[in-house]
């Protein structure tokens, strides 16, 4: 394996990672990659047929289904990869609180010890659990979302049931559930990702589809994402397979903003107010990320009037260690720069080696802003929760 997919500071993993992606990639390959090829392509149609096979099932005998006393809003999207469903799910559940609805969040907790249970990561008031508890993305959510219950579990209906039962939500917001079929939702939330929206075409794991296209069918709502980040051209060529397939459901576009950044002292101990990305020192940058999509967030940090020195990125819900820190530091140093990081991925780096070493890091917060159909969005919502 080649520097083409990484370099000395990575490990084995993070590049066999990249080199699989650089498989599901719509281009050409070389000779050497076709027998890897092949096999991938095998692979996805064993994947084709389980899923398809499983979502039947549920399509055949919707009775399988939970049922829950509350509204249930899924959020998701058709592809592997970050398309911004976090911001967004914090952008819908804060909306949905200014309503007046008890709303609770719920959370997967990829990875983490509560995945195969059902835990409650914040009571709205206090975050009760760490990101190796309960997922780093549970852990941002609960962080970025002040009276509003964030729960985590893989079976939706558990800690949908927890959140009625503990808080009497009202509306539950599904984080990461287009194809978690077995609970009933009042109203599908599909997002696309315009930067890359449906791949190649094939599935998981020749391509970056979990379902075939035709399947965005069950949507109720799209929302494509970067929107600022393709031409108009691009952007209708979206439009047309949205419609070949689902003529009926709205769309709306959004695009990802900085919102602030702060050292990740000020982050961490939360004391001083978020600023704007103009306080960041004006010199080089290094983006460190470990997410589905990290040029989408290399190019918020240039659209920041950045400098881009370097770039580390470490394979999606990579646990940050001490060693990946002195990797870090090795690097703003030689190249006179300073790190920058989502916060996705400051909730797990190791905060006391930060502190005790100084390191020269910062943390970019993104929010999503709709910039077409927001107020589309937002009645499509309120007709399918009574409101």
């Amino acid at each position: 394996m080649n520097s083409t997919f990484g370099d000395e500071h990575m490990s084995f993993y993070t590049k066999l990672a990249a080199y699989i992606t650089y498989l599901m990639e719509d281009r050409s390959h070389s000779l050497a990659d076709q027998p890897v090829l092949a096999l991938l392509k095998g692979l996805s149609a064993v994947y084709r047929y389980g899923v398809v096979r499983r979502f039947t099932a549920y399509a055949r005998h919707p009775e399988r289904q939970a049922h829950l006393a509350a509204k249930v809003i899924s959020l998701g999207n058709i592809t592997a990869g970050g398309t911004g469903k976090t911001p967004t799910a914090c952008m819908l559940a804060q909306w949905l609180q200014r309503q007046g609805y008890r709303v609770a969040l719920l959370n997967r907790g990829y990875r983490s010890a509560a995945e195969h249970g059902a835990a409650i990561m914040s009571d709205g008031k206090d975050v009760l659990l760490s990101a190796q508890e309960g997922g780093d993305e549970a852990l941002l959510l609960a962080r970025s979302l002040p009276g509003i219950p964030v729960l985590v579990g893989r079976e939706r209906a558990q800690t949908g049931q927890l959140a009625i039962d503990r808080f009497h939500s009202q509306v539950l917001l599904l984080d990461d559930a287009f194809q978690h079929w077995q609970l009933a939702r009042d109203l599908d939330i599909v997002l696309i990702d315009a930067t890359n929206p449906f791949g190649n075409g094939a599935l998981l794991p020749r391509g970056i589809l979990r379902e075939p296209v035709s399947h965005l069918s069950r949507a109720g709502f799209f929302i494509i994402t970067k929107a600022d980040q393709r031409t108009e051209a691009d952007k209708q060529a979206i439009y047309a397979v949205l419609t070949r397939y689902n003529s009926t459901a709205p769309v709306a576009e959004a695009v990802h903003r900085p919102a602030w950044c702060v050292s990740f002292a000020a982050w961490y101990e939360a004391k001083a107010d978020r600023h704007t990305c103009e306080q960041l020192p004006h010199q080089a940058v290094i983006a460190v990320s470990a997410l589905g999509n990290p040029a989408s967030f290399e190019a918020t940090v240039t659209a920041c009037g950045y400098t881009l020195a370097g770039n580390l990125r470490f394979d999606d819900h990579h646990q940050y260690t001490n060693d990946d820190l002195s990797v870090m530091i090795q690097m703003a140093a030689e190249k006179k720069a300073v790190l920058v990081t989502t916060e996705k991925d400051a909730v797990k780096l190791p905060a006391s080696f930060i502190l005790q070493h100084d390191v020269p890091l910062w943390v970019l917060g993104i929010e999503i802003v709709i910039e077409k159909g927001k107020e589309e969005l937002q009645n499509v919502i309120l007709q399918h929760i009574g409101g």
